[in-house]
């Protein structure tokens, strides 16, 4: 039996575009799946097994610059001009305090009548994106034999507000970072640009850093994959992590609630730390300062607990 076309209007965060794979996969197994987005290597399995992926022009700047960096790769179709969004993934604070896990995905899989416990993110990594990644990466330090970690500064930008609400309290997070950071050869990685993205807080330790946007997707995936474990405030690194079956640390502040990443649990060790008072309000115009304080005689044992059981 034929299957019918169904044209998707995805979300295009990073995060979120790894998060949609679960419920893509899924529904393909129905429709001949379309799907708008700014990410297609996020998809590069499933768009070899018959997934479609257009160009949405958006004003965001990483999925901007990716799109045009991806335009003239094979993965992209041409969008026909007639085709209409025939469903929306989308998730609200409402939906996810009324999901049992309360999770983001668990809401994505209930707007697309597909199944949470079912759902499946994780990401393949082609041998030829870890073979590009260490030609980036060049010739290592002399401590490049630790255990890799993946660090993720702080950074806030003013095309989305919530970038802001969402950063964890500063001090806190570098005082964790601190207590594990001389364990691991560090990789720190952002995509910063003067005036429109930008590190809050200190300088990062780390052993290498790229914070101007030098690994592109493949390879950035490639180091999550490689890495021993994921240091990260929230955002895409508390998901591709995961996805790639990485060891995360993922810590909370405000905008969103403790346990919305939660999902990834079912592919690699997760610790989220947050606040002593979360938020979730998952509102970028929220006017309210949030409380980030955290408490640290719980955060700094359970961190040195979880570093333990993955480097001993």
């Amino acid at each position: 039996m034929t299957k019918p076309p169904l044209h998707i209007q995805g979300m295009h965060g990073l995060g979120d575009c790894l998060h949609q794979r679960a419920v893509l996969r899924q529904l393909m197994q129905r429709y001949v799946v379309t799907v708008e987005t700014s990410w297609p290597s996020v998809y590069h399995d499933l768009i070899a097994n018959g997934l479609k992926v257009t160009r949405r022009p958006v004003g965001l700047r990483t999925q901007a610059k990716n799109a045009s960096r991806e335009s003239e790769s094979d993965l992209f179709s041409p969008r026909h001009p007639s085709v209409r969004g025939g469903m929306r993934i989308f998730y609200g604070a409402g939906q996810i305090r009324q999901a049992q896990s309360r999770t983001i995905l668990e809401v994505m899989c209930d707007v697309t009548s597909t199944n949470y416990e079912q759902a499946d993110y994780r990401l393949p990594i082609p041998d030829d994106w870890t073979s590009r990644l260490f030609r980036k990466l060049g010739p290592l330090p002399t401590n490049w034999t630790k255990p890799w970690l993946v660090h993720r500064p702080l950074v806030a930008r003013h095309e989305w507000k919530g970038s802001i609400a969402r950063n964890s309290d500063a001090s806190a997070y570098n005082e964790l970072y601190a207590s594990i950071r001389d364990r691991f050869f560090v990789v720190s990685v952002a995509d910063l640009e003067e005036g429109r993205e930008w590190i809050v807080g200190p300088p990062a330790d780390a052993d290498i850093i790229l914070h101007k946007g030098e690994l592109v997707f493949e390879e950035l995936a490639a180091l999550f994959k490689h890495a021993d474990m994921v240091f990260t405030s929230s955002g895409f690194g508390a998901i591709l992590g995961p996805a790639v079956e990485t060891p995360t640390v993922s810590i909370i502040g405000g905008y969103e609630s403790i346990g919305c990443h939660d999902s990834g649990k079912k592919f690699a060790p997760y610790l989220a730390i947050g606040p002593i008072n979360e938020c979730g309000c998952f509102t970028s115009a929220c006017t309210r300062a949030c409380d980030k304080t955290i408490d640290m005689s719980a955060a700094q044992p359970a961190l040195l607990d979880f570093v333990e059981s993955i480097i001993p």
